[in-house]
């Protein structure tokens, strides 16, 4: 599928690159959905690459956008993270959207549960979080930085762990946070066989997402 490069600015004047994937038969009403990488990646590697045209064959709108910190090994500007988030919602709205979803993985779902407590925009009514967690071991003032903010989520929220994922445990995590978002209905889900990237469960991944977005909009 090919998608359009494109260049946003953020409201603090940062330049964000990515590529958005039209869907051919949109969805109606006009649901799109804004894909965030992790840590060391970026809008063309990884989920971002391969999730967002599968997303759009299926109706969804895609935008794969980078953040600030790219391709970076350690996180950095964590918290003016809300900044490129909006740019990217702000974007899909601009496009005809009625329903934007944030959908992460990684590293990223810790910026996106952050974002109406730091944003203070709560148009967002449905998140996807995969792969959960791992910053944990590493960070885990960032983690609970997470935790502390997720109050502020409402809506519907869809956590998709990789069951065979050595680098965290999937469901912990995810019980974590859901107890944590207060003000949402959170959904915990194991993908089996998955594992951090979902390494030969590309289709499995979509297939999870596409169904929860059918049931939840």
């Amino acid at each position: 599928m090919l998608a359009d490069l494109v260049t946003l600015r953020t409201p603090d004047a940062v330049e964000l690159d990515g590529a958005l994937y039209r869907a051919p038969a949109p969805v109606t009403p006009a649901a799109q959905v804004l894909m965030v990488h992790g840590l060391t990646w970026n809008f063309y590697r990884g989920p971002s690459r391969w999730l967002p045209p599968r997303l759009a064959g299926a109706g969804y709108t895609c935008l794969s956008l980078n953040m600030r910190d790219h391709d970076l090994a350690e996180p950095r500007d964590f918290d003016l993270a809300h900044h490129d988030l909006r740019a990217g919602i702000d974007a899909l709205f601009d496009l005809g959207a009625r329903t934007v979803i944030v959908l992460g993985h990684g590293y990223a779902c810790n910026k996106i549960v952050r974002y109406p407590a730091r944003s203070d925009d709560h148009r967002i009514r449905h998140w996807i979080l995969t792969t959960m967690g791992s910053v944990k071991r590493r960070h885990p003032e960032i983690w609970q930085a997470g935790l502390e903010a997720a109050a502020a989520m409402t809506g519907q929220i869809l956590v998709v762990q990789g069951a065979i994922d050595a680098s965290l445990e999937g469901r912990a995590r995810g019980d974590e946070f859901a107890a944590a978002a207060t003000s949402a209905r959170v959904e915990v889900r194991l993908l089996e066989g998955g594992n951090h990237y979902f390494d030969q469960r590309h289709d499995e991944l979509a297939a999870a997402v596409i169904e929860w977005l059918r049931a939840s909009l």
